[in-house]
């Protein structure tokens, strides 16, 4: 079997109906989809019930409890029998031929990573624009296309990016971080940073769809996130640590002071409420110091500056950020 589409699936009513009517679409034999029941309560799982029904290539593994997309994501990759492996988020659309190309594209140059790109569409309005514009890159060690989309500043983390050959992710015991958000992040670099062999395609192969409901959209609920910026930053420096010198451990140890520095321009970026982000500067504040060091260790004199102005007064530098 070529791919495994892993699916994991929680409260999605509204939307898992359009992922699986794209999914399915994906021919049997070549692929299979591994619906992941985190444990909702809504009808999504009546819904997923129905396309396995219809659909013999898609297989539902209910979870015991809810653990959150980390850990659904995990449980299908447990269950996975496909050459490779693509994680697709149950509101999001696929594009099945280009994704299958993908898939056929990675077997045949032996890839541990091949990575596309993707269209953003609104979810109030159908309204439809590019993602970021990734150049095409021939197949070279992970860790040259890491360090090169970072330079070119097209560098994202989100997995449902990229096709991953499974039996490289078992054997370095890859896997994502449960129990934070920003798993993309502590997932995607450590993977590249492995790979032997990575390359990069202009083709499109998913809609990305923008809600306000969506785990990103929570973030105006709780100031949650801010701690899990902090542990990413936290784990990637132990990533960039055990990494050779080089443009690669450079690449990573800039966007770790790019995610700490995030901490703070998020609370305005994301348009937060008055009390979570009050809750977020506070937090700022009790760890600029941590935060700014990883600015100040980025290796980047600009991401430097930055850091050290965080460090003397976190309101200075949201005053700034937001002028900027």
């Amino acid at each position: 079997m070529l791919l495994s589409v892993i699916i994991p699936f929680y409260h999605v009513e509204a939307y898992i109906g359009a992922c699986l009517d794209a999914a399915a679409r994906l021919p049997q034999g070549e692929c299979e989809l591994l619906l992941v029941d985190d444990c909702g309560i809504d009808a999504s799982a009546q819904i997923a019930a129905q396309y396995a029904a219809r659909y013999p290539h898609i297989r539902i593994i209910r979870r015991e409890a809810n653990g959150g997309l980390s850990a659904a994501r995990n449980t299908g990759l447990a269950a996975a029998q496909g050459e490779y492996v693509y994680f697709l988020d149950s509101d999001d659309v696929p594009y099945p031929d280009a994704l299958l190309s993908l898939a056929r594209e990675a077997a045949a140059k032996r890839l541990d990573v091949a990575k596309a790109r993707f269209v953003y569409f609104d979810d109030a309005d159908g309204r439809e624009w590019d993602g970021p514009a990734i150049p095409a890159a021939e197949a070279a060690s992970g860790g040259a296309l890491f360090a090169a989309q970072c330079a070119e500043g097209v560098y994202e983390p989100m997995v449902w990016q990229c096709v991953y050959r499974r039996a490289f992710l078992e054997a370095h015991g890859l896997v994502m971080a449960e129990g934070l958000l920003f798993e993309d992040e502590l997932f995607q670099a450590p993977v590249l940073l492995r790979a032997e062999r990575a390359a990069a395609y202009e083709m499109k192969i998913l809609r990305y769809r923008q809600r306000a409901g969506s785990i990103m959209g929570s973030f105006a609920r709780s100031s949650r996130w801010c701690a899990s910026y902090l542990e990413v930053c936290r784990r990637l420096t132990k990533e960039a640590a055990a990494q050779q010198p080089g443009a690669a451990r450079s690449a990573l140890m800039k966007r770790v002071g790019q995610i700490a520095l995030g901490t703070a321009k998020n609370i305005s970026a994301y348009h937060l409420p008055e009390d979570i982000a009050a809750e977020a500067m506070a937090f700022v504040a009790q760890h600029r110091r941590e935060l700014s060091g990883y600015a100040l260790a980025s290796g980047n004199a600009f991401v430097a500056a930055q850091g050290l102005l965080l460090r003397l007064s976190p309101r200075l530098f949201m005053a700034a950020y937001r002028r900027a």
